[in-house]
């Protein structure tokens, strides 16, 4: 099917199915889908389209002309503009639309935001992007949407899941205009007990002096800083660390806690059906789980060793009262011989334990500079320093908070101090 066919063909459709909240909802999905499966070459003529001039007349097209008044040919680059100009304003329209009929209201469940579009899925969470404003000259997909994005249920093989949450000190920080910052915990002297199998190496579990101490400490500092969060790395805290962790803040013997989050790491973990998978745990300032995302690449070096992992499947959205992020775990995010999923996400934060060296951090580096030129959406990596022969000049770790187009020194990212605050 020809493009100017998939046009007319969701407009039909479109229109047909656009009565209400949902029904709205889900029409701006089906022209988000017929902009966004155009040629490349055409789609990428929307660079070029003014923002003033593009909201104006959005503003301006009456509801009973949205799905009318398109042209039906598109043959040359010309005509295939003005098509993706007439799509661009009614998208725009609907949005506007969207945005006057949900009157703020608050979302409680992930279905109250789902969009259906013939095969096709999608969040359209009416939360502007903390990161860019609509400009000329940004491409579609960085501006599709003036003030909603679009957050697909699935990416290729990958599923996609939202996660609502209850964050009131988000909202105290978001009310009182707290800038946005996340806390980066490393751990000194830091052992890991890897034991070798047929299947390759695990991690059965990982300590380092008084590491319960520390992190109550970093957890304090970071609320005496008003952070939203703090982030620990890859494979640095264990299964019995993690659950005491969490029993110390439900009980409230950790009182100095006023978090939203806290991204405990990872560690490798067998499940009910006896599959091993590298697991982040997330939890909130409570102690309570609030998501757990499994690797979805395994770490291997050739031939040489790799992770004995399975693969994970899916990726969780958290939508929180002052961002909404996104979570990977090292080398789903550095991993440059494949496109991650994040590249599609419209999160405002990838946020990524790791754990590694130098080649590792620089792969992050490249990784965040693609992910902010996709969507202008930042990156936070917080990496454990690993090498099997280590030097005595190595660093701890490093922290990534990569909020501008600006490439940073790896040597600007390297820590001998165990905490850091991430202003972002």
């Amino acid at each position: 099917m020809s493009w100017i066919d998939i046009v007319r063909q969701t407009l039909l459709e479109a229109e047909q199915i656009s009565d209400g909240l949902a029904g709205t909802r889900n029409a701006v999905l089906g022209l988000w889908l017929a902009i966004d499966r155009a040629p490349s070459n055409v789609r990428d003529l929307f660079r070029g389209f003014d923002e003033a001039a593009l909201q104006h007349e959005a503003s301006d097209l009456a509801l009973d002309d949205v799905f009318c008044g398109v042209a039906d040919t598109a043959r040359t680059r010309a005509e295939n503009e003005a098509v993706l100009w007439a799509l661009a304003v009614r998208l725009r329209a609907l949005e506007l639309y969207l945005f006057s009929i949900s009157d703020g209201a608050v979302l409680r469940r992930p279905e109250d935001c789902l969009a259906h579009f013939g095969s096709d899925e999608a969040y359209v969470l009416l939360r502007e992007p903390r990161n860019r404003v609509a400009k000329t000259g940004d491409s579609f997909r960085r501006r599709g949407l003036r003030r909603a994005r679009l957050i697909p249920t699935k990416i290729r093989d990958f599923d996609v899941e939202l996660v609502l949450i209850e964050d009131p000190r988000g909202r105290v920080r978001a009310n009182r205009g707290i800038p946005l910052s996340l806390g980066a915990g490393l751990f000194k002297d830091l052992k890991l007990n890897i034991v070798q199998s047929t299947d390759g190496f695990f991690v059965t579990d990982a300590s380092a002096p008084s590491q319960l101490d520390t992190m109550r400490d970093q957890i304090a500092a970071a609320s005496h800083a008003h952070c939203m969060g703090v982030v620990y790395p890859e494979l640095t805290i264990g299964g019995s660390a993690l659950a005491s962790m969490s029993q110390n803040l439900s009980d409230g013997t950790w009182d100095e806690c006023d978090l939203s989050i806290i991204v405990a790491g990872s560690r490798h973990h067998m499940d009910g059906n006896g599959s091993r998978f590298n697991i982040s745990t997330v939890l909130d300032g409570y102690g309570t789980v609030l998501a757990e995302h499994r690797k979805l690449y395994r770490f291997s070096e050739g031939s040489g060793p790799h992770e004995a992992i399975e693969l994970g499947t899916r990726v969780q959205v958290l939508v929180c009262e002052q961002a909404i992020l996104a979570f990977g775990i090292c080398l789903d995010f550095c991993n440059l011989a494949e496109d991650p999923p994040y590249l599609e996400l419209d999160v405002d934060y990838v946020v990524v334990p790791s754990c590694g060296g130098e080649s590792t951090m620089k792969s992050h580096i490249a990784r965040s500079s693609d992910l902010f030129t996709r969507l202008k959406s930042q990156s936070v990596v917080v990496q454990q320093f690993h090498a099997e022969t280590p030097k005595p000049t190595d660093p701890l770790g490093y922290v990534l908070a990569r909020t501008s187009s600006q490439v940073p020194d790896l040597s600007s990212l390297e820590r001998r101090d165990p905490w850091t605050v991430c202003n972002l």
